[in-house]
């Protein structure tokens, strides 16, 4: 038989003696999973303002390619484009948007063909002229009813007035 000094076999006695516990401390305890919990929604004022301005730019779009040398309306489309911009970096700043946003598309798209389900705006400077105008009331109202302590409160409601001024100007533009 081999010589093994006390320290020798003092250590391999400690070591298989916390091996021990730790094997019958996990065998005992049962494991306890936190499922992950998915980011609040963006505020539905911002996400139905992008809505709005979609629909706007679809509207845009029609109007410029029945009158494509129409420099006012290229001019007014290029405004609601800015806008459709500056709501999704707003937007990404939320990461429920951003969690939205990177989950393949599940929802089936509405009937109208637009991402609310309301008609799509029509292309003539008439129909483009209301949509202005609904757009912004519902931009200003918006804004005046953001709440005060929101996190992006100072981000939101300066844009949210911006863009409703913008469109109101639209209006009477086309009109």
């Amino acid at each position: 038989m081999a010589n093994i000094s006390r320290r020798t076999l003092l250590n391999r006695t400690l070591l298989l003696g916390a091996l021990g516990v730790g094997a019958a401390t996990g065998v005992t305890r049962s494991v306890h999973h936190k499922l992950a919990v998915p980011p609040p929604p963006p505020p539905a004022a911002l996400t139905d303002a992008l809505n709005r301005q979609r629909q706007l730019l679809a509207g845009y779009d029609a109007a410029v390619q029945v009158s494509p040398n129409d420099a006012v309306l290229a001019a007014l489309r290029s405004d609601v484009s800015a806008h459709g911009s500056a709501l999704r970096a707003t937007l990404e700043r939320y990461a429920g948007w951003r969690y939205q946003q990177s989950r393949p598309s599940s929802a089936t798209t509405a009937s109208a063909g637009t991402a609310d389900g309301s008609a799509p705006v029509a292309g003539t400077k008439n129909a483009l002229a209301a949509a202005s105008k609904t757009a912004s009331t519902a931009a200003g109202q918006a804004g005046l009813a953001w709440p005060v302590g929101e996190v992006e409160a100072a981000t939101a409601v300066p844009l949210l007035g911006s863009i409703a001024a913008s469109l109101a100007t639209h209006a009477a533009v086309l009109a």
